[in-house]
């Protein structure tokens, strides 16, 4: 009787290490503060922000009509930076480029980084935010399920650039 006794406490013991043991906890890194997700122009956009014509950034052609580069060549392009949205897990914050009353890319300069759950949450969640916001061109966009504090402070600082920039 006492064996069993043993055997059932150790068992209980195993699954409550097992299943209480948070690896979301573990190897949380603070080197990705200074990363950034962006999406580019042309309709669907890409983590990285590419274009169909293959060039981006320095070294571009200058034969479109869409204005990736930082100079202000186009009297219309402006760069619009949104508040810091505070949320449970990090601050949120996003800079919109506008070109002819239209967002041509959205980057997110801060998102919740605090641990590697954090990390795979944004970058699953922030590339569906960032089509949702080209799409429909405003802050009216549906949240990511599973993501709903990023969401929600990805909109909020949205539609603080949006106020900005008043469109």
């Amino acid at each position: 009787m006492r064996r069993i006794s043993y055997w059932a406490l150790s068992t209980v013991s195993a699954f409550v290490l097992l299943f209480g043991f948070d690896a979301s906890q573990r190897g949380a890194t603070g080197g990705a503060t200074t990363a950034t997700i962006s999406g580019g122009t042309s309709g669907t956009s890409s983590e990285n922000g590419s274009n169909s014509s293959g060039s981006n950034g320095s070294g571009s052609n200058g034969s479109g009509s869409n204005n990736n580069g930082s100079g202000s060549t186009n009297s219309a392009t402006k760069t619009v930076t949104g508040s810091v949205a505070q949320t449970q897990w990090g601050p949120v914050q996003v800079q919109l480029l506008i070109s002819n009353g239209s967002i041509t890319k959205v980057t997110v300069l801060q998102y919740p980084n605090g641990n590697s759950r954090d990390v795979e949450l944004a970058h699953y969640s922030l590339p569906t935010l960032i089509q949702e916001t080209m799409q429909s061109q405003s802050a009216q966009i549906d949240m990511v399920s599973g993501a709903t504090y990023t969401s929600t402070g990805y909109i909020q600082s949205l539609q603080s650039a949006l106020d900005q920039a008043n469109l």
